[in-house]
């Protein structure tokens, strides 16, 4: 598919387009994590262990980082609209399977089944934006999206936990129906998106390889945070390594790859791909530990903590018109760069809180921490779609979407173990406060300096093209 024949795709309207793939959006974000609360409540209705439990939260989370570039390829090839389509209805049914299962192993089936399905959302929901919006009308309907993405997540435990108040477990499954119903019936009003005229010959395993890949490198992640570097962890970063190199090595022979290697050589694609894993490693990182510094360093309540936490998505949402508008002037890499520059400060800045620290300081404090996101979030999900070939947008929109899904997943364990190492202790439930605050210091401090790894990043990839932009 040519960029003339996406300029003859029937241009839906606007708002449509935007609220249905927002809703779609927010939708998979909000199932990432809401199941997490209502664990415990799941385990004692369905007499289930805890380890078994688990697989709820971690077969979602391995269908989504696994399938989501395959996905976006499989759109580009196949066309994005019909399997957008075919995954409302996938995630939907999931959904409804998950409410009315009698068993753990039936549940987590049918939750694997619902992370099919949620991959689709999130991988061709940018690329569909894409295609659709104009590309005067681009930077703000990304913006639009990017920011159902920490609403999405910060909402996740909250409407699980007022579901399971008022209705009990089933109902946080049974909340996605309704709305999968709408989002169904609103996107069979948007046109028909071309595909390529020449039916290429789809790469099957190369999507086993890259899954495999995947799924390993999250199992070894997920198991390290429990077991530390046991057998078992060893085992599936040594299978992640031999998949990844079965995987290069056959992308770089056939004539069909799932995923085209040359676009690794653009060093802008390249370097916001590396920086996105990086931003993310820190920010769920953060999410993650800050939790144990309000309720056992500061001793708030748990909805006193829930609440100063929704400040950072909140900041978030707030920061992403203004970085809307800011990039329109400036361009969005320059934008990218303030917002790195910003989010690193914003770390050095966390590493300061402590004992003594007012409300009114830490709510700033993460304000500016987690809204700084923004400023390199939306520009830089508007560049890589933007800038991808039409018949490339789904496989870049996949992409986009896995180095989010691989810094959340390194996030959790490398700054959690970076936590659990500097509070000094066998317990972080039972420790001093002292050992919390001190624990969040330096663990921030070392977040700082990651933060820096991808401003060099940055310095090497995005600061040479807007020093060519503005020569043009």
């Amino acid at each position: 598919m040519t960029e003339k024949s996406i300029e003859k795709v029937a241009r839906p309207n606007y708002c449509l387009v935007v609220v249905v793939l927002a809703l779609t959006t927010l939708m998979a974000a909000i199932d990432t994590n809401i199941v997490n609360i209502a664990l415990p409540t799941v385990a004692r209705s369905l007499n289930a262990s805890f380890a078994s439990v688990q697989w709820i939260a971690l077969s979602y989370l391995l269908a989504v980082t696994s399938l989501i570039v395959g996905i976006g390829r499989i759109g580009d090839v196949f066309g994005k609209k019909s399997i957008f389509i075919f995954g409302i209805i996938v995630f939907t049914a999931a959904s409804l399977l998950c409410g009315i299962s009698t068993s753990i192993y039936t549940l987590i089936l049918f939750r694997a089944l619902q992370g099919v399905g949620g991959a689709v959302l999130m991988a061709l929901s940018f690329a569909i934006l894409g295609d659709l919006v104009s590309k005067e009308k681009i930077v703000q309907s990304m913006g639009i999206l990017t920011a159902m993405l920490p609403i999405g997540f910060a909402l996740g435990p909250s409407v699980g936990g007022a579901l399971i108040g008022v209705s009990g477990w089933r109902s946080i499954f049974f909340f996605n129906v309704p709305i999968g119903i709408i989002a169904l019936i609103l996107v069979l009003r948007f046109p028909k998106i071309p595909i390529s005229e020449k039916v290429e010959k789809f790469d099957v395993p190369g999507l086993i390889l890259l899954c495999a890949a995947l799924s390993c490198y999250v199992l070894s992640v997920t198991f390290a945070e429990d077991k530390g570097l046991s057998k078992i962890v060893i085992l599936c970063i040594a299978l992640t390594i031999i998949f990844i190199i079965a995987f290069l090595s056959l992308e770089h022979r056939i004539s069909y790859p799932l995923i085209r290697l040359s676009m690794f050589r653009d060093k802008v694609f390249s370097g916001s791909l590396a920086i996105s894993v990086i931003m993310y490693t820190v920010i769920t990182g953060a999410v993650l530990i800050l939790p144990f510094y309000l309720q056992r360093g500061k001793l708030f309540s748990t909805s006193t903590s829930g609440l100063l936490m929704t400040i950072g998505p909140i900041g978030c949402t707030i920061f992403t018109p203004v970085s809307t508008k800011a990039a329109k002037h400036l361009g969005n890499y320059a934008v990218m760069i303030i917002g790195i520059i910003i989010f690193a400060i914003g770390s050095f800045f966390m590493s300061t809180l402590s004992g003594d620290t007012s409300i009114l300081k830490f709510a700033a404090t993460i304000l500016v921490f987690n809204g700084s996101l923004a400023f390199f979030q939306t520009p830089n999900n508007a560049s890589i779609i933007s800038s991808a070939k039409p018949e490339q947008r789904g496989l870049a929109s996949g992409l986009l979407n896995l180095s989010r899904t691989i810094g959340q997943t390194t996030g959790a364990a490398l700054i959690g173990a970076l936590f659990y190492f500097f509070t000094k202790t066998k317990s972080i439930t039972t420790t001093s406060p002292a050992n919390i605050v001190s624990g969040i210091q330096h663990t921030f401090l070392i977040a700082g300096g990651i933060v820096i790894i991808a401003f060099v990043i940055s310095l090497f990839t995005l600061v040479p093209k807007i020093k060519e932009e503005r020569r043009a």
